[in-house]
């Protein structure tokens, strides 16, 4: 057929890895490509598949797209491996190519692989176009074997069909009264019309078959009942019935040489796995199928999942009305396929039927004359014998037998949802659980445990949901809502870490609590207060005791305090600073004097003055010295050290311009001189800031640090992008960032307490956007930039005054002790 893509699929150099191979196509070209495919894992989630394909069938309050996802899962992971890159680009080409020529692109799968035949390839689900390849194209197996009828066996109508119906009675009941009359039924037109001619064996043991084919010609057997597949020996099996009645699981193989007894050997067979209503039967064709294709069968149709009767009635209408009226059995399986998409509405059992060919050629009959008039007859038996149309039989047994079929068909439905929402369950999939279940209890309010079943399923999902709102609280610091949502899963096994949780959640919320209190005691100045609650922190968690320095400036605040009025304070009497070990982690809260007495919470003051609230020592209170004017929890060293790189980079800055100015005479800037001052800028100055940051200025505050952090990135980018004239613009924004953000920082250090400090790195920071006050005049420029390094120069010298003076201040406290 000019119309085919043929694609064959056969086993890699490794397990799990295949090749595919475009042999023909529309539209050219030999693309091939190598995939990967979990085919075990597919195979074990055939129950699945299956659930969704027979529940798709129930016509419930919903459609089907949620119920879909499985099956168009697997669907999308089959055609995203079987279309590679190439060959997709193939096959898309092919379907331009189809259309521009008036043709149907017929799809065939080469299958060299034998474990591949049992795959749902009939789901192939293109996600671009979202659309099943089987709904709108042809797609059958190709079987390799030899073709030994190259033409189509030409017949007189009627098209003679052998049914075949085996039950054994220890497998799942099957009702091969109900079974025969089903497909009576499909066939009551064409069989009316001469077109078909419908005959039943008298049994389903080896002989009866074997008698039955003998009195032959049969142009197609048609097998209802139950198959499986073994594993061991690779092939599929069916269940004919031994002569005790039990099953007689029959290979493959063993039924071709059977069904090899009838002259001329039948065309076709149709492998129909019934419904088996609460069983759950796992029907496995597929390896029967390629069995019996290979071995010398043109075609076989075979169910690959249980079919509802409903389906199972439209396929057999139009895939024999077709192959009665002389189509091709690939047309005829898709006209199949368009019958069962029919009713219901949202039904997936389209996807059932598999068709398996050997050979070139899917025109398998001719009819070359008119219909004889029908001749319904058992094998061996005359017509006159117990066959009966269905609408010959009485009205009441008539409606009896629909009745018993609509009830078989409801009941293996509603076992398909019930299964289905059981594997979502476990899977915890609990919305989807909900939906099948609600369909299921509006067919049957009864069925089973499936009330309780959705009740345990809404607890779940109602617990799972607060579980994952307790952990979004927990992440967003919302203590409260946490600990509430976690109350809830308390004693849930699922929610094993629900307790450890809900506890850590209490400990968390009681120091925010506590926090909260200190914060609202020091800003009223309550200062014992502070003290009392730090300490309960500290009993909590000992990092969470001093939030921004409160519990440190409460120290402050006693410490000043307990001095002996009218006598002014020596060197060795002022209160030296917290080392900054202790002022970081607030566990150590010594004092040069002894703690005044302990006061009763009624008894502390409830109203301070101003200068109190803010966390600093009143001036009348603070010992007389500047230098010990510095408020505790500054890191001496790292001042020190700061301060000392400033000094060296403002020095530096200085010396280099003086010189550029007035000394140059080899174009040193050219030269070196330009990378020399952005080493200053971009490295030395900001480290020597960095080292500031890490020594506790401006204040111990995420805002402090932070202000201080962008001036030290912006003054190190303006270095980065250096002075020459196209960079000026960026250098000056880096610039004012800078001096804003740093005199915040100087800000927030004099509001903090730290006034000399402050100030410094206001002024430091501050003078930066000066040396652009002459943008048109180079020599203004740089005269801006060597006044502004010696201001930074000067403000490092303060800074290391500073420091010094903190270290003695800290010896003298060491020998007073």
């Amino acid at each position: 057929m000019n119309g085919d893509i043929e694609l064959e699929l056969a086993a890699g150099s490794e397990p799990g890895e295949y090749s595919v191979r475009v042999v023909q196509a529309p539209a050219g070209g030999n693309a091939s490509g190598v995939f990967r495919l979990d085919v075990d894992g597919i195979l074990e989630r055939r129950t699945e598949l299956e659930s969704t394909v027979l529940a798709s069938a129930v016509a419930a309050r919903r459609t089907t797209p949620v119920a879909e996802l499985p099956v168009r899962g697997v669907g999308q992971q089959l055609f995203q491996a079987l279309f590679t890159r190439e060959v997709y680009g193939t096959y898309r080409a092919s379907l331009g190519a189809a259309q521009h020529s008036g043709q149907q692109l017929r799809v065939v799968l080469r299958l060299a692989a034998p474990e591949l035949a049992a795959l749902p390839w009939e789901m192939l689900f293109d996600p671009e176009t979202e659309t099943y390849l089987c709904q709108t194209e042809p797609l059958l197996r190709h079987i390799p074997a030899p073709d030994y009828n190259l033409k189509p066996l030409e017949i007189v109508p009627p098209l003679r069909i052998l049914g075949l119906v085996a039950a054994p009675r220890d497998l799942p009941s099957l009702d091969g009264e109900a079974e025969k009359r089903h497909l009576a039924a499909a066939l009551d037109g064409p069989i009316s019309e001469g077109r078909i001619e419908l005959v039943w064996a008298p049994g389903g043991t080896w002989e009866d078959i074997q008698s039955s084919l003998l009195a032959g010609p049969w142009h197609v057997v048609h097998f209802i009942g139950h198959g499986d597949y073994d594993s061991r020996s690779d092939e599929g099996r069916i269940a004919l019935v031994g002569a005790d009645g039990r099953a007689a699981m029959v290979r493959a193989i063993r039924l071709m040489a059977l069904l090899s007894v009838a002259a001329p050997r039948p065309r076709l067979v149709v492998l129909n796995s019934c419904s088996s209503g609460e069983s759950g039967q796992k029907d496995l064709f597929s390896g029967t199928a390629s069995t019996l294709v290979r071995s010398g069968i043109s075609a076989v149709a075979a169910m690959q999942f249980a079919i509802s009767d409903v389906a199972a009635i439209a396929f057999a209408q139009g895939f024999y009305a077709a192959i009665a009226s002389g189509r091709g059995v690939d047309e005829a399986a898709r006209i199949g396929r368009i019958s069962v998409m029919a009713s219901p509405d949202g039904t997936l059992e389209w996807v059932t039927p598999a068709l398996y060919v050997r050979g070139g050629s899917t025109q398998l009959f001719t009819l070359s004359a008119p219909p004889k008039p029908p001749a319904r007859q058992q094998a061996g038996q005359e017509p006159e014998g117990q066959q009966h149309r269905l609408d010959e039989l009485p009205d009441r047994l008539q409606d009896d037998a629909r009745e018993h079929a609509r009830l078989r068909s409801r009941q293996a439905q509603l076992h398909a949802l019930y299964v289905q929402a059981s594997a979502e369950l476990r899977a915890k999939h609990y919305g989807l659980v909900l939906e099948l279940l609600d369909d299921l209890l509006t067919l049957d309010p009864d069925y089973r445990d499936a009330a309780a079943l959705r009740l345990s399923a809404a607890q779940r999902q109602e617990r799972a949901e607060a579980y994952e709102r307790a952990v979004e609280a927990e992440d967003a610091e919302d203590w409260s809502t946490a600990i509430s949502e976690f109350s809830k899963l308390q004693d849930d096994p699922a929610f094993a870490d629900a307790p450890a949780r809900k506890e850590r959640a209490e400990k968390r919320q009681r120091i925010a609590d506590l926090q909260a209190e200190l914060d609202y005691h020091a800003g009223s100045g309550n200062w014992q207060a502070v003290l009392d609650v730090a300490a309960e922190l500290e009993a909590l968690d000992p990092a969470a005791a001093d939030p921004d320095g409160l519990t440190t400036a409460a120290r402050g605040h006693l410490g000043a305090a307990a001095e002996p009025p009218g006598r002014p304070a020596s060197r060795t009497d002022r209160q030296s600073p917290v080392p900054p070990s202790q002022a970081i982690s607030g566990t150590d809260r010594p004092s040069p004097v002894p703690p005044s007495p302990p006061v009763s919470r009624s008894d502390r003051p409830t109203r301070v003055p101003k200068t109190e609230r803010s966390g600093a020592v009143p001036a009348s209170d603070r010992p007389s010295a500047e230098p010990a004017e510095e408020p505790q929890g500054l890191d001496f060293r790292l001042l020190g050290s700061g301060g000392l790189l400033l000094a060296i980079a403002g020095g530096l800055l200085a010396v280099f311009y003086n010189y550029l100015l007035w000394y140059d005479e080899n174009d040193w800037w050219y030269n070196r001189g330009s990378g020399t001052i952005q080493f200053m800028y971009g490295v030395l100055a900001p480290a020597g800031y960095s080292l500031l940051l890490l020594s506790g200025l401006p204040v111990r505050t995420v805002l402090g640090r932070t202000a201080l952090g962008v001036a030290v990135g912006a003054e190190a980018l303006m270095g980065l992008v250096g002075f020459e004239v196209e960079a000026q613009p960026a250098a000056l924004v880096c610039s004012l960032a800078h001096a804003v953000f740093g005199a915040w920082a100087g800000i927030l250090a004099i509001r903090g307490g730290r006034a000399m400090a402050g100030w410094v790195l206001l002024v430091s920071a501050g003078s930066l956007p000066l040396v652009w006050a002459g943008l048109e005049e180079s020599a203004v420029i740089g005269i801006g930039f060597m006044v502004q390094g010696m201001v930074v120069a000067a403000c490092g010298a303060v800074f290391l005054v500073l420091a010094v003076q903190m270290r003695k201040g800290r010896s003298g406290h060491d020998k007073a002790g």
